[in-house]
């Protein structure tokens, strides 16, 4: 696809597999609301993973192990302490369930939760296919900012990627490897 750097884009997908009406999770429907410029929604916060026992088990495994090592090597408590305090958040980040979020792309940028993100502070944006959702993600300008991320439901990919098609360049990109390490791990 040709485009400029800097000059707004409008993303229109081929073969979509949105268009599916299966495709809706069984937690809770995300539902576009659309006008002219505007365009609102529902979906969860972040995507929800089922860890079974024995996920926690070898969570409790590893974590021992890697503590035990590094004490062993380094003699330095600290560090061990660390690494199962780490362990322990990583428990407790696993068993949180996300919370219904409200979504909204408008003309002056993308809100999470009555929170505004201005377009101004991104300099593009692009979708991933999480699951039984998909996420649009922004870009910043500023070189240690997050991303911001928005899941939606695949049917509504269109309206919300033509909305933020007229204030930002689509970029093609994938999964960096930390969002890939998480996924696989099933976090």
């Amino acid at each position: 696809m040709d485009q400029q750097e800097n000059t707004p884009f409008q993303y229109n997908p081929e073969g979509s597999a949105g268009d599916a009406p299966d495709a809706e999770p069984s937690q809770e429907p995300a539902v576009a609301r659309e006008s002219s410029k505007t365009v609102s929604w529902q979906a969860p916060e972040f995507i929800e993973h089922h860890h079974p026992g024995s996920w926690y088990a070898a969570l409790v495994v590893i974590t021992a192990a890697l503590a035990t090592v590094v004490y062993l090597t380094t003699k330095d408590l600290f560090a061990a302490g660390t690494i199962i305090v780490m362990g322990v958040i990583v428990w407790v980040f696993a068993g949180h369930k996300p919370g219904l979020a409200q979504y909204g792309a408008t003309d002056r940028g993308l809100s999470i939760n009555g929170k505004l993100y201005p377009f101004s502070a991104y300099k593009s944006f692009t979708v991933l296919q999480e699951g039984d959702f998909n996420s649009v993600n922004l870009f910043p300008l500023k070189r240690f900012m997050p991303p911001i991320s928005a899941y939606f439901s695949p049917a509504d990919e269109k309206k919300i990627t033509d909305v933020l098609g007229n204030h930002l360049p689509y970029e093609e990109r994938q999964m960096d490897g930390i969002d890939k390490l998480a996924r696989r791990l099933r976090l």
